[in-house]
């Protein structure tokens, strides 16, 4: 697997998990109001499809979708940073 390759899918890795632990610890911490609030804020544009749900399933679309997201954009900055570095 080429450098950049390899990279890219590092970061994917740590952004899904550094999302999913952010979502759990919000889950966990915050209060039933507090939490929607938050994770909007954390999973932004995506959350505008799931944010009339309550719940478990807030949750878990949260931990899918908001995942996916975190995934692109350090997939994304990796690609970026890695192509101005050449």
């Amino acid at each position: 697997m080429r450098p950049a390759r390899r990279a890219m899918v590092v970061a994917v890795a740590v952004g899904v998990v550094l999302h999913t632990f952010t979502v759990l610890w919000v889950w966990h911490a915050w209060g039933y109001f507090g939490r929607g609030n938050v994770l909007a804020w954390l999973d932004f544009p995506v959350c505008l499809a799931y944010l009339q749900l309550e719940g478990r399933p807030l949750l878990l679309w949260s931990l899918a979708a908001g995942g996916l997201q975190w995934a692109a954009i350090a997939a994304g900055l990796t690609w970026l940073v890695g192509r101005s570095v050449r």
